[in-house]
């Protein structure tokens, strides 16, 4: 028989405090209470502080002298080399698993749902729906990860996908839903083939995109790094 292990107070904490980074309701440089935040989520501090700590770890939330923790505010050099790590992951990845036969019928039709329920999401442009939408985004590069079968890999990416999906958050508006609808296609028409060279390809051209895009938002959204 198996046991469902329930999530602990500090793990539910996490997770709702992650959310409300990821969306923006609690926004870029907000001071982080224990105390408050506790009183929040109607629960002790203890749990919370250790929400916040894991938070920091996944780099979302930052510590400063005399001030606490903060919601980080990530500048152009951090998303540089968001980007960069990620690409060097994504890309392995899917050229691992072409090589070992992973995008298998099942693997695409998972991909294909996931993509469909992104750009449903997309196309209704509010804010909740836009924030699932990148939700969806995030599933649809964890499940090109999971191609190379690295668990340690996969891990550092969502750490890294967490950080992009809180860097777009602050911008929902100019979420580019017809360049992320061709270029997330292409991924799934490459990785149809036997051509891992066109897949990787297809992954770059995306993120370097998805990159050039959040780099051209104005300078006062991306302060340089101190």
């Amino acid at each position: 028989m198996i046991t469902l292990r329930r999530a602990t107070l500090a793990e539910q904490a996490y997770e709702e405090l992650q959310a409300q980074i990821a969306t923006g309701r609690l926004p870029a440089g907000r001071r982080l209470l224990a105390e408050e935040l506790a009183s929040q989520l109607a629960i002790s501090p203890t749990p919370v502080k250790e929400a916040l700590a894991q938070l920091e770890r996944d780099g979302l939330v930052e510590s400063e002298a005399r001030h606490g923790s903060v919601v980080r505010r990530f500048a152009a050099d951090d998303i540089a080399e968001i980007y960069e790590a990620r690409v060097l992951i994504e890309t392995h990845a899917v050229s691992v698993g072409m090589k070992a036969r992973r995008n298998t019928p099942a693997f695409l039709a998972d991909l294909r749902a996931t993509y469909a329920a992104q750009q449903a999401h997309a196309e209704r442009r509010n804010t909740e729906d836009l924030a699932e939408a990148i939700r969806l985004d995030r599933a649809f590069h964890e499940a090109l990860v999971s191609l190379g079968a690295n668990r340690p890999m996969a891990g550092w990416h969502r750490m890294l996908l967490r950080q992009t999906q809180t860097i777009r958050s602050y911008s929902l508006e100019r979420y580019d839903v017809d360049r992320a609808r061709a270029e997330h296609a292409a991924i799934i028409d490459a990785l149809q083939g036997t051509s891992g060279g066109i897949a990787v390809r297809a992954v770059r051209d995306h993120l370097t995109r998805s990159r050039e895009e959040m780099l051209s938002r104005a300078p006062e959204d991306l302060p340089p790094r101190p």
